[in-house]
């Protein structure tokens, strides 16, 4: 059943993470999910002139899925099923995690210095059905995600349906995750049928109903009535949301489930090493956290 929410404004806050800043906006501290997302990490944008970059150690899931998506830069992936590649701007890399994954998340060793690294990396929590599920990984090129071009804007459809197009990533938690960039003074209308829908702008600014939404600012909407955004300034943003989760989810680490015992088990589990590691990236660990 679809649920009436307020609309609402969510601020990211600096975080460091791998050595590199990025802006969380979720969970935030009054609210943990939009949809199936509990997860959502702005990663930069960050240059590193001399060294340095993301250096994310091997480190284990269960119960959601990873979403990365690039505007810039490189990162190379592997973990514990084989998958082992280097994602560019534009592609976006989906891991399912189901019962347990690892994977370490680091900068290329041949790419050239300077290294600018810029993109969105979010968590989208498994229903309770699929989170014994086997782990999978999937890569979508650029060039094979859908884009809608329409009165001064541009939008990409990086996960679900929107504006008469779906992506052809696999969408296990019904989550809508699209990339659009509007030139100023242009409107667009947000997509129906939405239970929950939000707006997080990464360049420019929003008018919503004479709201200003700001750079690093997420509004969430009622997506019950039309809605439509005007761009004040040429404009970056994500629209993201889909389905609630019909039970709580607990989050904790880089764990996320139904029942807390199932948390439980999988510390017990990467304390005692009982997950497999990254093939290819087996030496590093990441101690739990106290």
């Amino acid at each position: 059943m679809k649920k009436k929410v307020s609309d609402e404004f969510l601020i990211g806050r600096s975080r460091d993470i791998g050595g590199i800043e990025v802006k969380r906006v979720l969970p935030h501290s009054t609210r943990q999910m939009i949809g199936p997302f509990i997860f959502f990490d702005q990663m930069g944008p960050n240059e590193f002139i001399t060294d340095g970059g993301l250096n994310v150690r091997p480190h284990p899931h269960i119960g959601l899925a990873t979403l990365t998506y690039l505007f810039s830069g490189e990162v190379y992936h592997r973990d514990s099923i084989g998958s082992s590649l280097t994602i560019s701007p534009g592609d976006v890399n989906l891991m399912v995690s189901g019962k347990g994954i690892t994977h370490s998340e680091r900068r290329p060793v041949n790419i050239r210095l300077p290294y600018k690294l810029f993109g969105i990396q979010c968590w989208l929590a498994l229903p309770k059905a699929l989170e014994d599920m086997n782990p999978e990984f999937y890569n979508c090129k650029k060039e094979d995600i859908p884009s809608v071009f329409s009165n001064g804007m541009t939008a990409n459809i990086i996960l679900g349906s929107a504006f008469g197009k779906k992506s052809p990533l696999k969408n296990i938690s019904n989550g809508i995750f699209v990339e659009i960039k509007i030139l100023a003074n242009n409107k667009f209308e947000l997509p129906k049928e939405v239970e929950e829908i939000s707006i997080y702008v990464l360049s420019g600014k929003l008018n919503f109903n004479n709201k200003v939404v700001n750079v690093g600012e997420m509004l969430i909407l009622d997506s019950d009535r039309s809605i439509y955004l005007e761009a004040t300034e040429n404009c970056h943003c994500i629209l993201l949301g889909g389905d609630t989760m019909n039970e709580k989810r607990y989050l904790w680490w880089n764990f996320v489930a139904s029942e807390m015992d199932l948390i439980e088990i999988a510390k017990k589990n990467w304390v005692s090493k009982k997950f497999k590691m990254p093939v290819g990236d087996e030496k590093d660990f990441i101690p739990l956290p106290n």
